[in-house]
């Protein structure tokens, strides 16, 4: 059957209804969870307000402040507001994000009108809320999906325009790996954007410098922005999910981990930036800024879980992929691979802190299930290099007939 084929059946209509359900109630429930990240933004954002040093100690208990006194001037209007209305307005924020990435990245790739592009977002919405990396972002609070929608906002629009590099700049500006897409425009030729991109990261570095300079001192030129054991104490652990976490864990020297991550990282971010330049140039825009996203996640020093809300758009092209072939292509395997990111097959070998040791702390299915998000980013560049050398390019709507069937005319 044809999506978007009218009389779909009630069957259909359940489904969308009760994974749409599902996908709320996980939001609705992190209205109420700990989100203790979240809880250090504002306590960050409470510093600037109160001057109290950003990044002397903990800002609260013992979690340290890790942004940029940029980040921390942006979270001062939720200090102000009650605990419960903060958190409430950063969920549905959160929510509404997650919905508008949804509905850009099916736009682009598939020509969906209507209750199908409606029902086609809400389904991948509520869906990839199941995963860790979504479900996590809103449980804790984090910040990855406010990323991940300023770079699609902004490298999804039109190639001409003036601001175009804008969204990349802030997002750069309050968490560093988006830097990784201004290299994307320079390969792809785009020199004003992506000028306009270190610009406006090089503004939000001068707006930290002239409103919290001591911060600023600290962080920029002191090396704070460097420290990855302001993250985490144990730089091995399962929960660094990037090539130095995996690289660590393999038992070499410190010496040898920063060559071999080092070359590992330049290898990869190299490959990567010449086959998202190739599939942009193709018309695969989507699948270029997907798979910078997740390169800048992976050859990060320091990449959480909640890190890789690149999965997103991942999961939309690898299901209009399979659909397009009928299920004849390799994007079949990053289908079957995203199921295992759901948190209790990751909690297998990566557990939360408090639930005590792995069940897999060793052997092949440790290694597989607790690097996994790096494994299926490398999946991705294999699949997509071949993708982008093999396939001729999609044109919009090549995947889905949306339009009715009509009779014919008289």
């Amino acid at each position: 059957m044809r999506i978007g084929a009218p009389n779909s059946g009630l069957l259909g209509q359940a489904l969308v209804g009760g994974i749409s359900f599902l996908g709320l109630a996980i939001v609705v429930r992190a209205f109420s969870a700990e989100a203790i990240d979240f809880v250090v933004y504002r306590a960050g954002g409470a510093a600037v307000l109160f001057s109290t040093p950003l990044y002397d100690g903990p800002v609260f208990q013992d979690v340290s402040f890790v942004y940029t006194p940029f980040a921390a001037l942006l979270f001062t209007p939720f200090a102000l507001l009650p605990a419960v209305v903060a958190q409430a307005t950063w969920v549905v924020a959160n929510y509404a994000l997650l919905v508008f990435v949804a509905w850009r990245s099916w736009q682009s790739i598939a020509e969906l009108r209507g209750r199908v592009l409606i029902a086609a977002v809400v389904l991948t919405a509520s869906v990839i809320m199941l995963t860790e990396a979504v479900r996590t972002n809103f449980y804790v609070g984090q910040i990855n999906l406010v990323l991940l929608a300023l770079v699609v906002a902004d490298l999804m629009g039109s190639d001409g325009r003036r601001t175009r590099g804008i969204g990349v700049g802030i997002a750069a500006g309050i968490k560093l790996t988006p830097l990784f897409f201004v290299l994307y425009l320079l390969a792809l030729r785009q020199f004003r954007a992506a000028a306009v991109a270190a610009g406006t990261f090089a503004g939000t570095i001068l707006i930290g410098f002239a409103l919290l300079p001591g911060d600023s001192m600290k962080y920029w030129l002191k090396g704070a922005f460097a420290d990855s054991g302001r993250i985490y104490a144990d730089l091995r652990s399962t929960h660094n999910q990037s090539i130095r976490g995996l690289v660590l864990r393999s038992g070499l020297s410190e010496t040898g981990v920063l060559w071999v991550w080092g070359t590992l990282a330049t290898v990869v971010g190299a490959i990567a930036l010449i086959i998202a330049a190739r599939a942009t140039r193709r018309g695969q825009r989507l699948l270029g800024i997907t798979m910078c996203g997740a390169c800048a996640a992976a050859i990060s020093p320091w990449s959480w879980g909640h890190h890789w809300v690149w999965i997103l758009p991942l999961a939309v092209i690898a299901i209009h992929r399979v659909v397009v072939s009928a299920g004849r292509t390799p994007w079949v395997v990053i289908c079957l691979l995203l199921p295992l990111t759901f948190p209790w097959v990751l909690a297998l070998a990566d557990p939360p802190d408090a639930a005590g040791p792995a069940v897999l702390h060793s052997g092949p299915a440790a290694l597989f299930i607790g690097n996994l998000y790096v494994l299926i980013f490398l999946a991705t560049l294999i699949i997509s290099s071949w993708n982008t050398q093999a396939d001729a390019p999609l044109s919009t709507g090549e995947a889905f007939d949306v339009r009715p069937t009509e009779p014919p005319g008289d």
